[in-house]
């Protein structure tokens, strides 16, 4: 008889623990889906004059990784005075791909900026998110800060900046070519 309980018990515990189970997971009381995690990054845009390369504008880091699926809170300072005017109607003096649809340059919500006053911008094609970066006053800087969510799978996403700032008769030469300068990736892990 002591042999039929021992073989019996497991079976038991095992009936009693998915009956458990089965009632947690057939509960009708609603679950709170987690938030997600934010994060906070800082880049700053350096002019030529401040990196030793003049005509070489450069955002650092360029790299840097978030979880996947943050809420990233985007802080970018930019020293560079110099416009890099975009053509009248360009998508990319629209702020697109944030979580309010806006953008805080200094402390004020903005959506759009002239196309004649970009001097850069922050753009991941792949998640569909356009920052735009004023010039700054002379001698001075100018702070963009904005909140967007990392995509829900791993990856690596390029950005690049999308104004006509670098070296060369369209100012798409030099730094607008070279990893690091003007162009990087934000690693979602």
């Amino acid at each position: 008889m002591k042999r039929g309980r021992e073989k019996r018990l497991p079976a038991v515990l095992a009936v009693v623990g998915g009956s458990l189970w089965l009632t947690g997971c057939g509960s009708s009381a609603p679950s709170a889906a987690p938030a997600p995690t934010t994060v906070a990054r800082t880049m700053t845009i350096l002019t030529g004059k401040m990196d030793g390369k003049p005509g070489w504008p450069k955002y650092t880091p360029a790299d840097w990784t978030a979880p996947v699926g943050a809420k990233v809170a985007l802080t970018i300072v930019s020293y560079d005075d110099g416009p890099s005017p975009l053509p009248s109607g360009s998508p990319f003096a629209t702020v697109q791909g944030t979580t309010s649809g806006t953008e805080w340059v200094n402390g004020k919500p903005v959506s759009h900026v002239n196309p004649q006053e970009v001097a850069h911008t922050f753009t991941i094609p792949a998640m569909h998110l356009n920052l735009v970066i004023p010039a700054a006053p002379r001698g001075g800087k100018i702070t963009v800060k904005a909140t967007f969510n990392m995509p829900a799978h791993p990856g690596q996403y390029g950005w690049q900046c999308e104004a006509p700032c670098g070296t060369g008769l369209d100012g798409m030469g030099g730094p607008m070519m070279t990893p690091g300068w003007m162009e990087g990736t934000i690693n979602a892990r």
